[in-house]
């Protein structure tokens, strides 16, 4: 009974469906409180875009992250804790680092058929940190279609965690920067994947083949990517898997001062760039783990009646089951009603909703 609402469109009263955690996994706003003036003010004061709110339109549909948010959370302050460990010259913690990973992938390996439906919410001062989880998540899910076995997961998983470890040498200034980069700043921001490499080089704990995702995970398969504008083949196989995981995770992701992709149009653009940016084979099973009608998405039909989507289907993933809320002429259905899409080959999604809309 949750949908997601940019903050812009939350008012006074709603309540939350989702907690809001910070980086170190304390509660920044539990669910269940009922918004206020103050509330909606703390967020806007710590940087939280968007919201999950209780919704009776979305009655039954359970948006289930797919890890547990205790694992989400421990990595999160994982790579916190090796982030500022590293920037201080102090000793990173391998064990935790190991035990995080392995959790990660313990879990995801019970549900190999897995779509991802959530997007996950970040205070933007954290937003390193949890993209870097978030990568983590996405770029095993995706070994795992492709048949990778454990090491090779706990390779491409490790690499994925730590590929932007070179931005901690970068000035904060740069990273957080909302206006665009000058063209100094802009080199000195694409030496992370150089400074990133030579960090976990120097580990004689880290796999170097996960150390090499920190390098390449800018070079494109086309040759114009950096630092060293590798083609193909030449880029690592895991680096190739974490730069479409990366990029879609950017795009999908709210930040301050740039637009938030829906699944559908960051898939597109995945689509797109398939063989260009990146790897054809490596985007078809990205796109196979990835809901292009995200649970909670409000669509319009071609019969012209508008919903919600309360199930995607992993086999026929642009034909979902939509709960009709809003008849042709937008009048509100009492009792709304489901039609599955997959029954129907004649009816079809025909747009999505923009996101704070009531409806189509």
């Amino acid at each position: 009974m949750m949908k997601m609402l940019p903050l812009e469109y939350v008012q006074e009263g709603m309540k939350m469906a989702k907690s809001i955690y910070g980086s170190n996994g304390e509660i920044l706003l539990a669910a269940g409180i009922s918004l206020t003036a103050f509330y909606i003010k703390r967020l806007k004061e710590l940087a939280i875009i968007a919201v999950y709110i209780e919704d009776e339109e979305t009655e039954g549909i359970e948006i289930d992250d797919v890890v547990t948010e205790r694992t989400r959370l421990e990595a999160i302050k994982v790579i916190k804790e090796t982030m500022t460990n590293i920037k201080l010259n102090s000793n990173v913690d391998i064990y935790k680092v190991n035990q995080v990973v392995n959790n990660i992938i313990d879990e995801l390996l019970t549900n190999k058929n897995v779509l991802i439906n959530v997007i996950e919410i970040r205070a933007l001062n954290d937003h390193t940190f949890s993209h870097s989880v978030n990568v983590t998540v996405l770029a095993i899910i995706t070994g795992l279609s492709m048949g990778f076995d454990y090491e090779k997961l706990k390779n491409l998983a490790l690499g994925a965690l730590f590929h932007d470890i070179g931005k901690t040498i970068i000035p904060e200034n740069i990273l957080l920067k909302k206006e665009p980069l000058t063209p100094e700043e802009e080199d000195l921001w694409k030496t992370h994947p150089n400074l990133g490499f030579d960090i976990l080089r120097k580990l004689t704990y880290f796999n170097l083949a996960s150390a090499h995702v920190a390098l390449q995970h800018h070079e494109r398969y086309d040759g114009t990517g950096f630092p060293r504008g590798l083609k193909g083949k030449k880029i690592s196989e895991l680096a190739r898997v974490v730069s479409v995981c990366d990029l879609y995770d950017r795009m999908t992701t709210y930040q301050s001062g740039q637009p938030r992709y829906q699944a559908f149009q960051a898939i597109e653009i995945l689509i797109v760039n398939s063989g260009h940016f990146f790897d054809p084979d490596i985007v078809k099973a990205f796109l196979g783990i990835i809901a292009i009608f995200p649970l909670g998405t409000r669509v319009t039909l071609n019969t012209g009646s508008m919903g919600i989507v309360v199930e995607a289907h992993k086999e026929y993933p642009t034909r979902p089951k939509v709960r009709i809320l809003y008849n042709q002429v937008g009048k509100k259905i009492n009792p709304s009603y489901d039609i599955d899409l997959i029954d129907d080959s004649e009816i079809c999604v025909l747009r999505v909703a923009e996101e704070g809309s009531e409806n189509g």
